[in-house]
C-alpha cells in the first residue's frame, strides 16, 4: 500500500495531536514518524479519539492512518488474513446472489410455463364453452323442430278425422240412396202384379 502526501500530512498532523495530548495527560509523548510501531496500541486509540474531537470519525482516523505507513509484518498478516476471508465472504456472498438469481430465472420460467398452461387450459375451456353452446343451440333447434311436427301431427291427426267423418258421412248417404232405390224397385214391382 502506498503512502501519498496528503496521506503522510494527514497522519502528521494527528500524530501531533496525540502528542500533544500525551504531553498534557503526562504521557511519555508520541514521536511522529512516517510509520508507527505496531505495539503503540494506546497511543493509536487516541490518535482515533482525537480524530472523532477534530470531526473526523473514526473509520475515516482508521482509513487514514492505516493507508498512510505500511504495517508491520504482524499487521500485514493480519491484514492479509481479513482481506481473504473478506475475499471469501464476497465469493461466496457473490455465488449465493448468482445461484438465487438462477433459481429465480427458473422460478420464472416455471410460472412462465405455468401460465402459458392455465392460458391453453383457458383457451380449451373456451373452445368446450363454444361447443356446449353450440349443441344446447342444435338442441333448441331440434325440439323447435320436435314442437313443429308435433303440431303438425296434431293438424294432421285433425285432418284424417275430417276426412274419416266425411266419408262416413258419405257412406250414410249412400246407403240411404240404396235403400230409397230399394224401396222404389219394390213398390214398381208391386204395381206391375
Amino acid at each position: 500500500m502506498h503512502c501519498t502526501q496528503a496521506d503522510i500530512d494527514s497522519y502528521n498532523a494527528l500524530s501531533a495531536f496525540v502528542q500533544q495530548q500525551d504531553m498534557i495527560m503526562g504521557n511519555d509523548g508520541f514521536e511522529s514518524k512516517a510509520c508507527p510501531e505496531s505495539s503503540r496500541v494506546s497511543s493509536m486509540t487516541e490518535l482515533y479519539r482525537g480524530g472523532y474531537e477534530y470531526g473526523i470519525s473514526q473509520a475515516d482516523a482508521l482509513l487514514s492512518s492505516s493507508s498512510s505507513c505500511p504495517q508491520g509484518p504482524g499487521e500485514i498478516e493480519t491484514i492479509s488474513h481479513t482481506d481473504e476471508a473478506l475475499s471469501v465472504t464476497l465469493k461466496r456472498f457473490t455465488s449465493t446472489i448468482n445461484q438465487f438469481g438462477a433459481l429465480s430465472q427458473t422460478l420464472g420460467n416455471k410460472i412462465e410455463g405455468l401460465n402459458s398452461r392455465f392460458d391453453d387450459m383457458e383457451r380449451r375451456l373456451d373452445s368446450m364453452e363454444n361447443r356446449m353452446d353450440s349443441m344446447k343451440q342444435s338442441m333448441d333447434s331440434m325440439k323447435h323442430s320436435m314442437d313443429n311436427l308435433s303440431q303438425e301431427t296434431e293438424s294432421l291427426e285433425a285432418k284424417f278425422k275430417s276426412v274419416n267423418e266425411y266419408l262416413l258421412e258419405v257412406i250414410r248417404r249412400e246407403q240411404r240412396v240404396m235403400k230409397e232405390f230399394s224401396d222404389l224397385a219394390s213398390r214398381y214391382q208391386e204395381q206391375e202384379i
